[in-house]
């Protein structure tokens, strides 16, 4: 298996560019021995499939083990890269994220709130009640399920126990629909009370290491982006950047150091989360504040290297969170629809 892990994770040293770089063309496996490599293709394009991606997944990551774990048909499966056809189901899951220890993982799975919680006084937004069941990649049958209580929708994992949104009730959205108003808040062991309230009216961008990246929902402008500390309890405004602020979800690093947005400026922010300050690099990103940055670009964090694939146009980049620096593919690779970087070594 490829590895995220390597020298350079507190940023002090310089780690070595990313190699044996994994991605999915939209439909075709290739690996890059390195940013400019001729791509090896592992998955070729099944016959027939000219215009699907049979090999994609939802929610594509690569644990700190280095595994890489996606949805695919209604499953959470583990794969070998470089065999993309052959997947280790692990159980059936509409979602997915990493256990605090970075190997294993969780599985959510849901019901119907109609029948999993009938004749609870709930919001009308609570329409799933969810369960979580914890896997090891190996394909072992899980030990762990926790069903969560009506209203809990668990979201990520933490040194600290299961995070989750609790829906305390509803907004009227901008359709006919209605939207659920959430508190951020971690779980006791049975995933079916809160023991902590994180934020209120909030929603959660990302989790890792010491740190939870969340967005106030009633913040329209300015800085609605803040960082919370698990260890210390403690939250504070995201930093500064001198470009604007952060816009959307971003990707945060299996470390929990380096969370990385898009500004309202559409350049490209690095947040170093242990030293809080702001690193910008000039980007082709989308108009300011409309997508998130996983909408326009594949990505995937190998060590301290962000690695981004734009979508539109085959352009591979590599940022080096701790040094600020790009390193940019000569040519760009041959993408076809939606294409993702599954993973990559850094050693």
């Amino acid at each position: 298996m490829a590895t995220a892990c390597g020298p350079g994770e507190d940023g002090d040293d310089s780690p070595s560019a990313p190699h044996d770089i994994v991605v999915n063309l939209g439909g075709e496996v290739a690996v890059l021995d390195d940013l400019n490599a001729t791509p090896r293709v592992v998955g070729p394009r099944p016959a027939g499939a000219e215009n699907a991606d049979a090999y994609r997944l939802a929610s594509p990551r690569q644990l700190a083990s280095g595994e890489l774990i996606g949805i695919r048909d209604g499953g959470v499966v583990a794969i070998e890269p470089r065999k993309p056809g052959k997947a280790v189901l692990l159980g059936q899951a509409g979602a997915w994220f990493p256990a605090a220890d970075g190997k294993q993982l969780w599985a959510v799975t849901e019901e119907p709130a109609d029948t999993a919680c009938n004749g609870l006084d709930l919001p009308q937004s609570v329409s799933t009640r969810y369960t979580v069941t914890l896997y090891e990649t190996s394909g072992r049958p899980s030990r762990t399920t926790l069903k969560a209580a009506c209203g809990l929708r668990p979201v990520a994992d933490t040194s600290q126990g299961l995070l989750a949104l609790r829906t305390t009730g509803d907004t009227t959205g901008g359709g006919t629909g209605v939207r659920a108003v959430t508190d951020i808040v971690l779980l006791n062991t049975r995933a079916d009370t809160a023991t902590a309230t994180v934020a209120t009216n909030a929603s959660v961008a990302a989790a890792a290491g010491n740190h939870v990246i969340w967005r106030d929902d009633t913040c329209d402008k300015g800085h609605c982006t803040h960082i919370y500390n698990i260890k210390e309890r403690k939250n504070a405004s995201a930093p500064s950047c001198k470009g604007g602020d952060t816009v959307g979800v971003g990707t945060l690093d299996p470390s929990g150091r380096w969370y990385a947005s898009a500004l309202r400026t559409n350049s490209l922010a690095i947040l170093d989360l242990n030293e809080n300050t702001c690193r910008e690099q000039e980007f082709d990103l989308p108009a300011a504040g409309s997508s998130d940055l996983e909408q326009t670009f594949g990505t995937a964090w190998s060590g301290p290297n962000l690695l981004l694939l734009d979508q539109r146009s085959g352009a591979l980049t590599s940022v080096n969170a701790p040094h600020n620096t790009t390193d940019k593919r000569a040519e760009p690779l041959p993408v076809v629809n939606q294409a993702q970087i599954w993973s990559a070594s850094t050693d």
